[in-house]
């Protein structure tokens, strides 16, 4: 089992962080965007300055997967997967689907 990685957003710099991980993790995380940095207690990694919000999110979950098909242990922020569905688009999704079955069960056929 490798050392377990959490990509997170310093709420503080508001830059993307991960922390933990090995050698080998350090270097998925380079060829995936990441830069080294020195920090207070050892080295980290994170995203360079001036990317846009959907940039940093589209590079960590490019990371976060790039490190899970390497057999690392890796917990990416929520906020950062480009994957997930935002509550709002969640709550139009369901919107959608409540009318659709409204039309279907006011249907007269099958067409």
């Amino acid at each position: 089992m490798l050392e377990y990685l959490t990509v997170t957003k310093d709420p503080r710099t508001g830059l993307v962080v991960a922390i933990g991980g090995t050698e080998q993790a350090a270097d998925t995380l380079q060829r995936t965007g990441f830069v080294n940095h020195p920090g207070p207690r050892g080295e980290y990694h994170r995203l360079p300055h001036g990317l846009t919000d959907d940039e940093q999110r589209l590079k960590a979950t490019a990371a976060s997967h790039a490190l899970l098909a390497a057999g690392h242990s890796v917990h990416l922020d929520p906020a950062l997967n480009a994957l997930a569905t935002p509550d709002r688009d969640r709550e139009a999704a369901l919107r959608h689907l409540a009318g659709l079955v409204e039309r279907a069960s006011d249907a007269t056929s099958s067409r």
